[in-house]
């Protein structure tokens, strides 16, 4: 197979995340994912674009985030372009969540992107794509499917 891909570009509103998600989504069932990992990639698809949305942009309307979705034979490569603010070199790397498990007050509302989209795809890198930020996903497809 030939790879394929397709690339989204969003405005920078809120009420535009949940159309990448659903898109990232469909794309992995066609691969092949297994469900659960459809819904990794969706979640990790969400969680990046909201925070070109709510961190690079600073949550202002009428810039683009663009997604693009490359398709491979071996899994999926998820691009998540903005040009607002960059990451903090400090925040690319996802922080330990301390929680305490018999206290739900130890776990925090925000701030655990980052660890999820570390936790579940196989690769990710911040860099710069020309004059855009990137971050770069990569999952495989598990074997034998």
């Amino acid at each position: 197979m030939k790879s394929r891909e397709i690339t989204l570009a969003i405005d920078s509103r809120p009420e535009n995340i949940s159309l990448v998600g659903m898109a990232v989504h469909r794309l992995c069932e066609d691969l092949g994912f297994a469900v659960e990992d459809c819904y990794s990639l969706e979640l990790c698809s969400v969680e990046a674009v909201s925070n070109s949305v709510r961190h690079a942009y600073r949550g202002q309307p009428d810039h683009t985030v663009i997604v693009r979705l490359t398709l491979l034979e071996q899994g999926v490569e998820i691009r998540v372009l903005d040009n607002g603010t960059p990451v903090p070199l400090e925040k690319q790397v996802p922080r330990d969540l301390e929680i305490d498990p018999k206290d739900p007050s130890s776990i925090p509302a925000g701030g655990r992107g980052l660890f999820l989209i570390h936790a579940l795809m196989d690769r990710v890198e911040f860099a710069r794509e020309g004059d855009s930020n990137l971050l770069l996903m990569t999952k495989s497809l598990p074997p034998g499917r």
